[in-house]
Formats: C-alpha cells, structure tokens, sequence
C-alpha cells in the first residue's frame, strides 16, 4: 500500500517524540501512537514539511489546549473505543513521508487510519496556529534531513 499524501486532517501511526522527552535528550520516542498532521507546507526545494499533533488517551492536565475526539469519529478511523485527545500544546514537525511513520497493528503495509472531518480539522487547526503566531506552541523539530 502506498504512503499516503501528507494532507492536514490525516491521522496516521508515529513514533512521536513529546517534548519532555526531547528535553531529557531523547531522539526516538517511547512508543507508536496516532498522530495527525495540522498543516502541510510544500516546500520550493520539492519537499514536504508537516506539523504533527499527538492523541492520546491521557487527558489533558489543567489549562493544557486539547480536543476530545468524539466517538463517532474514532469509529470512522478505526481507533478503539476508550476516550482520546488530540494534544494541541506541542508538535512535532518533520518531513513527509517521515522516517518514523509506522504501519497500523493489525492492518499490513497501511500507515494511515483516515482522514478527521473538516469541522474537527479546522477548530485544532485554529489553536495550533494561533499557538505558532503567539510562539506558545512546543516544537520538536524531527527533521534530519539537510
């Protein structure tokens, strides 16, 4: 199955590297997880770049900018039924297609669970920009390339 194009609302499966990890040093993360891409620039030089935002079932601490996925939309991607976040206070920006995009357990040779109705899409997309334009949201830059 082919790579798919980076298009914001995309989620797929990523190795991402939280910041606090990044902190303490880390270049791989703990673990594969949902991810979705908020913004994709095409670069002049050919490339791509994305803005990754993690999911995840932990909720989000007190104050921290997050959106609940609603669970009709878990079920339209395929994720499973226990209440998820997308995490709106960090990101990871890297290449496209990334080095650390990882296949779907279960689903051989398909990296990506679907793509996030335009609704959801445009309120992260919100956040996360006016996040970049305050310069409040934490970047981890994953891109090794030169």
């Amino acid at each position: 199955m082919p790579i798919p194009d980076a298009r914001p609302g995309l989620v797929f499966r990523y190795e991402y590297l939280w910041k606090r990890q990044a902190r303490a040093g880390r270049s791989v993360a703990e673990k594969e997880r949902p991810a979705c891409i908020v913004v994709a620039l095409h670069r002049a030089e050919g490339d791509t770049r994305v803005v990754i935002v993690p999911i995840t079932h932990s909720p989000p601490r007190e104050g921290e900018p997050a959106v609940e996925l609603p669970p009709r939309v878990k079920v339209h991607l395929g994720l499973d039924d226990s209440p998820s976040w997308i995490v709106l206070a960090e990101a990871n920006i890297d290449i496209w297609p990334s080095p650390d995009m990882r296949p779907i357990p279960g689903r051989p040779g398909r990296f990506d669970y679907g793509l996030l109705p335009l609704k959801l899409l445009n309120q992260i997309r919100a956040v996360v920009l006016e996040s970049i334009r305050a310069k409040r949201l934490d970047m981890v830059d994953r891109d090794t390339s030169p």
